[in-house]
């Protein structure tokens, strides 16, 4: 089957591990990860759009099952819209019942199939409610690839540990219970104030999970009672009555570690489905039970036993057997809700042979090692960068040089302090300043085929864009720090070659809007850096602050006070110019035990700052503040350290420590970023690779045409959703200019006629535009270019009437480019035009403008 996973949870292993047992099991997968957020409906225009794009990606995906992880993030019209696609809906209720009132007893009856997440108390007020049993129990799952079996493989660190949070008006209770104990015990979760010293520090990552579950005895379990959420906003009559959460994610994590579970609950029947656990019905004892289990001799049997239980009943492979057999067998409706409660033990994953009766245990990282290649390009292009920060190699703009000259192109700093009358004052006060390009075309020795714009609050007129393109500069903004979208950005976006944004988010944004030249491009790190690191033979052993200044460190030094007696070394952008304005000296530098890399306060958002790419280059541990900024270019847990609370630190640096597994991890991943997504000469082939795509379009026409004026008759150039777009070059003939003559013949469908339009550009300028409809479907065009074209571009695309338009593939429109002739221009034609010749013209008439 084709199944697409909508949306995710918090606890994001859930949706990856069923996306890996769904594809060993033979089905084919779309995940798109998580994307909505909250409990209730959606309703906010920025939220519903994301949702819409994604349901979009869905759609387009053609699924038989869509299996929706929160169902709050299918509002009724977009539920709407799933149903139609013919595929089968299923609802998962991670929180059941809690959001019975709020996202989830609304949207029931809209689904196919409903997976419950209680004890047979939930199923049976559903039932009441509906007057028919409405699902089964589908309890939590992972698998051993997000949580490997670790228990006992490091020294202990407490007696038993607690995943979760401590510190809200539902979960205050469990941290005064826990740390009443007289064993020893590690609550990882946000805290609150620690009266205990019981913290262990937030674990951000699975990695971090693990490698926290290797260093204890015991696990605990203390559930969240649902009479807890009385007076807040989730709270119902009668949900008091409904008991606990059976299984939260945290004890199925735990069985999947093989860690022996502890559980307090007041029944242990409610878990009878889960034997290996240790129920338990008060704190008190609770305590003696720990001690108990610590000392007896079959710890390691109940391990074992609870890992293989695990391994049956709540793993992924499990859950896709559930899941073939609700969509292929309605037979639960007959039971009753103590049977529905159980059914999904009847699936057995390696009786079934989908898991091995074995632990599967953590795998040493091996840390990816730096590439010299460097891959050859087709063209050494000209290429000049007008920024500034030329001399801080740190910089956007130094940077950009750097890894530009190692692609071996011929690049020109154009320093601002040289360049100023390049730059004038935005009439519309959108931007601090635009781009003069006639001051711009004036000013340098020779024109470069591209013009990167680094660091500057700047942007362009229509009129400057056109100018440029006149003259054959193509135009890219890198740097920018825009903290939200809106009109400014999408109009600089419409009229740039390439925008590269620091904010994800607004990246993101842009994207999704259809702007097809944004990208999410964050500070890099270049070669030339990383080769500078490998040259300093030793490791400094101490403590290095990296930064912008002194001032945003100190407004995020709290949670790293435990480095206080280590020896330390601060280097802040404005504040040690020497080693920011030298490769080596920076290197050796940040070549040191750890790297503290506090965010750039002075970018709206805030977001990291440029010396973050260095610090994670530098081979060095890496420690950034929890809940700053945006994490994916370092993500928390996985390749840096992430902190808030006061000894939070100490305790995550003497994990790594003691472990040489769990430090080569984090290097490795550290690395496997530094050398991926924060490749400078990566990221910048690419960008070239971006603006000049059009031009490995059209080489085939160029080598035709390069000597001769007509092309063969079989030439032919198709456009569709995949190729939207086409460009045709050709050395300009002698005279007074070169046309094209092309025919052009579309198929349009009824469903989308009208809503896309073919346009012909002359040097990215719009020639000509017609909308689209079923009729006529045949037109021959006559393209003029003006002869101070340096060298002739015309480009043929199908596009969007409206930027509103959701574009779907299977009802894009094609069209077929053929008969390509350039021929020598009329006479004193000096403005763009367009020529219908038939079939609807009148005669061979020309029209200027």
């Amino acid at each position: 089957m084709k199944i697409a996973l909508f949306d995710g949870i918090v606890e994001t292993h859930v949706a990856s591990s069923l996306e890996r047992a769904l594809a060993a099991a033979g089905h084919t997968v779309l995940n798109t990860g998580k994307v909505g957020h909250g409990y209730k409906f959606a309703t906010g225009p920025a939220q519903l759009h994301v949702l819409n794009s994604t349901l979009d990606k869905v759609i387009d995906f053609r699924p038989d099952v869509i299996f929706v992880f929160r169902p709050a993030s299918l509002p009724m019209p977009l539920l709407e819209r799933a149903k139609r696609t013919g595929a089968r809906l299923v609802a998962w209720l991670s929180d059941d019942p809690v959001l019975w009132d709020l996202s989830y007893g609304p949207v029931v009856e809209s689904y196919d199939v409903v997976l419950h997440c209680g004890t047979a108390r939930v199923l049976d007020f559903y039932e009441s409610m509906f007057g028919r049993p409405t699902g089964i129990n589908f309890p939590f799952w992972t698998d051993q690839t997000a949580f490997p079996y670790v228990f006992g493989s490091q020294p202990r660190e407490s007696d038993a540990m607690f995943l979760g949070n401590v510190h809200d008006e539902v979960r205050r209770t469990r941290y005064f219970d826990l740390g009443s104990l007289t064993s020893s015990v590690r609550i990882h979760g946000s805290v609150g104030r620690d009266y205990y010293r019981i913290g262990g520090g937030f674990l951000d990552s699975d990695e971090e999970v693990v490698e926290a579950g290797a260093r204890t005895g015991l696990a605990i379990n203390i559930p969240q009672y649902f009479r807890d959420h009385q007076g807040l906003e989730t709270w119902f009559d009668g949900l008091d009555k409904l008991g606990f959460f059976q299984y939260p994610s945290r004890v199925i994590q735990y069985a999947a570690m093989g860690i022996p579970i502890v559980s307090v609950v007041p029944d242990a029947e409610d878990l009878a489905s889960f034997p290996e656990i240790i129920c338990v019905d008060s704190i008190t004892q609770l305590d003696s039970t720990i001690q108990s289990l610590l000392a007896s001799s079959s710890l390691e049997e109940l391990s074992r036993s609870t890992h293989d239980r695990f391994l049956r009943n709540y793993s992924a492979a499990a859950r896709v057997m559930a899941l073939e057999s609700v969509l292929s067998d309605d037979s639960w409706q007959d039971l009753d809700a103590t049977e529905r409660s159980l059914w999904f033990t009847q699936f057995d994953a390696v009786d079934a042979g989908r898991e091995k009766a074995e632990p599967i245990r953590s795998a040493e990282a091996a840390v990816p090692q730096e590439s010299i290649e460097v891959k050859g390009t087709t063209k050494a292009r000209s290429i000049a960068v007008l920024g500034v920060g030329f001399r801080r190699v740190t910089s956007t703009s130094s940077v950009a040089m750097r890894a530009l000259q190692t692609l071996g192109h011929n690049v020109v700093a154009l320093d601002l302090a040289q360049y100023k009358s390049v730059l004038v004052p935005d009439p519309n006060n959108e931007f601090k300043f635009v781009v003069n390009a006639a001051k711009f075309i004036q000013s340098v020795k020779e024109l470069p085929e591209l013009l990167v714009i680094s660091g500057l609050d700047c942007g362009i007129t229509q009129a400057g864009r056109d100018e440029l393109l006149a003259a054959g500069v193509r135009l890219a903004v890198i740097g920018a720090e825009h903290a939200k979208g809106g009109e400014k950005v999408k109009r600089l976006a419409s009229r740039v070659d390439y925008l590269g944004v620091l904010n994800e988010t607004v990246a993101a944004g842009l994207v999704s809007d259809g702007f097809e030249s944004v990208e999410h491009l964050p500070h890099l790190v270049d070669h030339s850096f990383r080769m500078a690191t490998e040259r300093v033979r030793e490791r400094e052993q101490r403590v290095v602050v990296a930064g912008k200044r002194r001032l945003h460190f100190n407004k995020q030094a709290a949670a790293f006070r435990d480095l206080a007696d280590w020896p330390s070394l601060e280097l802040f952008i404005e504040e040690s110019p020497a080693e920011f304005n030298d490769l080596g000296l920076l290197a050796a530098a940040l070549k040191s035990t750890v790297v503290v890399a506090p965010f750039d306060a002075s970018i709206p958002g805030p977001l990291p700052s440029e010396a973050l790419p260095f610090a994670m280059a530098s081979g060095s541990l890496v420690v950034v503040p929890r809940g700053v900024g945006t994490m994916n270019i370092c993500p928390a847990g996985i390749a840096s350290v992430s902190v808030r609370e006061r000894g939070e630190l100490a305790m995550k640096l003497a994990r790594l420590a003691s472990s040489n597994a769990s430090t080569t991890r984090i290097l490795a991943a550290a690395r496997t970023v530094v050398l991926g997504p924060l490749n400078a000469e990566m990221r910048f082939e690419g960008l070239l690779e971006r603006i000049f795509a059009s031009e490995a379009t059209s080489s085939t026409v160029q080598q035709i045409v390069s000597d001769i004026d007509i092309v063969e008759p079989a030439v032919s150039w198709v456009l569709g959703h995949d190729r939207r777009s086409v460009l045709v070059t050709h050395e300009r003939i002698k005279g007074k200019g070169t046309d094209l003559i092309a025919t052009v013949a579309h198929s349009v469908s009824e469903e989308s006629a009208g809503l896309y339009k073919l346009t012909v550009s002359v040097g990215g300028s719009v020639a000509y535009t017609e909308v689209l409809k079923t009729s006529p479907v045949t037109r021959n065009l006559r393209v003029h270019v003006p002869k101070n074209q340096k060298t002739p571009e015309v480009s043929f695309a199908i596009l969007p009437a409206s930027k509103s338009l959701k574009v779907r593939p299977a009802s894009f429109p094609s069209a077929e480019i053929s008969n390509l002739e350039w021929v020598g221009s009329l006479e004193n034609v000096n403005s763009l035009v367009a020529v219908s010749t038939s079939p609807w013209g009148a005669g061979s008439g020309i029209s200027s403008h």
